[in-house]
């Protein structure tokens, strides 16, 4: 008998993945000996023995010795390693364990089937909290939507750090219909067993907010094998966690998601998902769009959209061929003429500045592979400014042209703007400040972080210009800095010009100062999302959620002039608490408003109600061309779709 390797096996890897792996290994050696420099000087300075518990990580080892009993040495825990594993069974299979979860392993050969997809870069969101000893326990849903977002409000701030273990899932942000997915009851019977002692064992080991979860997830059907990238969650700061992964391949039989506390299930964990889960790449659209609709939740009502569609009763295609080439492709030179027919897009581009087509194209290719589109013909402006400011009783009246942003004056029906939607699109691929991202990167807690307002960006308005004036004026209040000079070069020397600064260090300063652009602030849904009070400039130009925000509830308005900016820095730096709750209350309906997968449900129901209005047939029109869907030959999957059985749902 072969006995097992003392160490990992890397054979099976390439020269490349191991150098990876090697340089991993020797990084966390050199964070090992630091670690152990810096406990040796702690011990040397500091008297308090509670103290020292908690700054030395001694407080993380009792528990351990608490959990593990005698099996305080991790490496009889572990999994031997893979070659090993392959030696001593024939029939595994070499590709399903190289393709295992990266994050956990423990979990090495239990994680072969793959995680989850849902046709999403990121496809699985969950929010854990400790629940309340009188809260009972909820039924699980066939589809899990935007409550995982929800926040107790009841509860005091300094328990949320300590809140886990009620999970609440949401789908998939670029979910595919779900038809024929499940979640098996017979779950609860396997959690209520367990639970309510688990989660006093959690209460008790949690420390500060900090802490390890592990996400395995395994096919229903052991034969199935797919690829997946899985980050760590993501924490939030106020108890509750983000899980996000992204799939490369699908499976047909579907899904068994584990969240594990060490090696212990929290919330409602195992989750079982029956049924086809695509990946984003998989063009297998959901015939009926009222079903996908439902299944990703999506709101009866849009405010925004109602609001847009007031002035078109009916559309007039014809007019519309006539009259936009000749207004607007020749003065703006950015628009792109689609047309979506049999589910296929095509357009033609009217001027020489579309080249912002792309985030258009990829995100009406994607909605296309999760549901069958209407029938459409309309004009989407990928130019920064709204297009159409006459009014209704204007004759001509107005006519609808798409943009991604509005203003109070003018007509244009808005879509989320191509940075929110692209940065969805390539989440855990190739954008890192994501909407999702800057929820886990916040900052220090509130209390910790810098009594200043911050400000960086272009010199894209002249206010922003005044703002680095009244900060060389107040430093004590206000930082700010131009990053980059276009539009007014001959500032420069006077005003200077500051390096570029990571997002994520925004978020160190209490206070955020959101000045618009050459229209509204693209940032302006990123900076609700941390943990940062918002102080928000009034403005004319406003994206499809703004509807959705109050002053003095979800910001704090500053006029336009920004001559009132000081005086509102100072009352937040006076009333800190209103200050902290206004903060939050953004940063909570942030979440509400901008979760990833309501950008399909709102770009689809615009789609929908535009089609009501047409008044004719929409045509491919000559100079059309169609856009392909992305061939991903390295995700191959086929299309097996099926009405749920009524006692699945």
């Amino acid at each position: 008998m072969t006995a097992a390797p003392q160490g990992p096996d890397l054979s099976f890897l390439n020269e490349e993945e191991a150098r990876a792996i090697f340089q991993v290994l020797q990084r966390d050696a050199e964070l090992r000996r630091a670690e152990k420099d810096r406990v040796s000087k702690l011990l040397k300075r500091k008297k308090s023995e509670k103290g020292l518990q908690g700054v030395t990580g001694e407080w993380f080892e009792e528990i351990k010795r608490k959990k593990f009993q005698n099996y305080t040495d991790v490496n009889r825990m572990l999994k031997p390693p893979l070659e090993h594993q392959l030696r001593k069974s024939k029939t595994t299979n070499h590709k399903e364990l190289k393709m295992s979860s990266r994050t956990n392993p423990q979990a090495q050969k239990n994680t072969s089937a793959s995680f989850l997809g849902f046709r999403s870069p990121f496809a699985w969101l969950s929010s854990f909290r400790k629940s309340r000893k009188t809260q009972t326990q909820k039924q699980p849903r066939q589809y899990l939507h935007p409550p995982a977002y929800r926040y107790d409000s009841s509860a005091s701030p300094s328990s949320k750090v300590e809140e886990m273990a009620t999970a609440e899932m949401c789908n998939s942000p670029m979910s595919a219909e779900m038809s024929g997915h499940s979640f098996d009851t017979n779950q609860i019977e396997m959690m209520e067993k367990s639970t309510q002692e688990w989660n006093d064992q959690l209460e008790k080991e949690f420390f500060s907010g900090r802490t390890q979860f592990k996400v395995v997830i395994k096919g229903l059907s052991p034969n199935e094998v797919t690829r997946i990238y899985t980050p760590l969650p993501l924490d939030r700061n106020d108890g509750t966690f983000l899980m996000r992964y992204r799939m490369y391949g699908s499976v047909m039989k579907g899904l068994k998601i584990e969240i594990l506390y060490g090696d212990q299930h929290v919330a409602r964990s195992p989750y079982i998902l029956k049924g086809p889960v695509y990946h984003e790449y998989c063009d297998c659209p959901e015939e009926d769009p009222e079903d996908w609709q439902n299944i990703m939740s999506c709101p009866s009502q849009e405010p925004q959209i109602t609001k847009d569609f007031i002035s078109f009763p009916t559309i007039d295609l014809q007019r519309m061929l006539k009259e936009i080439p000749a207004k607007f492709s020749q003065t703006r030179g950015a628009i792109v003429h689609y047309t979506i027919l049999d589910n296929h897009i095509y357009r033609r581009s009217l001027g020489k500045y579309t080249d912002f087509k792309m985030f258009s194209d990829e995100m009406f290719l994607s909605l296309a592979r999760k549901v069958r589109l209407p029938d459409v013909e309309f004009y989407l402006n990928v130019g920064d400014w709204p297009v159409e400011y006459r009014k209704a009783n204007d004759t001509p009246g107005p006519i609808p042209v798409i943009s991604w942003c509005g203003s109070v004056d003018s007509r244009d029906i808005v879509l989320p703007t191509y940075d929110v939607t692209h940065s969805t699109l390539e989440t855990l691929r190739g954008v890192t400040n994501d909407l999702l991202s800057i929820q886990g990167n916040t900052g220090p807690f509130w209390e910790n972080k810098t009594e200043r307002a911050l400000f960086r960006g272009r010199d894209s308005r002249e206010e922003r210009l005044h703002l680095v004036k009244l900060s060389k004026e107040n430093p004590e209040l206000l930082d700010a800095g131009i990053t980059g000079y276009f539009f007014f070069r001959e500032k420069e020397n006077d005003l200077g010009k500051v390096q570029l600064m990571g997002f994520f260090d925004f978020f160190k300063y209490k206070y955020q100062v959101n000045v618009d652009g050459t229209v509204a602030a693209y940032r302006f849904p990123y900076l609700l999302l941390g943990d940062s009070l918002i102080l928000k400039q009034d403005s004319q130009y406003y994206e499809h959620f703004y509807n959705g925000l109050k002053p003095w509830k979800h910001y704090v308005p500053v006029k336009r002039n920004l001559e009132d900016l000081l005086e509102k820095i100072k009352w937040a730096k006076e009333h800190d608490e209103e200050a902290r709750k206004i903060a939050k209350e953004g940063q909570l309906m942030a979440r509400e408003l901008l979760q990833p997968h309501r950008f399909y449900c709102y770009y689809y129901k615009v789609l929908q109600e535009y089609a009501k209005r047409q008044a004719s047939k929409p045509e491919i029109r000559d100079g059309m061309e169609l856009v392909p869907q992305p061939d991903d030959r390295d995700s191959v999957c086929s299309c097996h779709r099926k009405k749920p059985l009524r006692e699945d749902l």
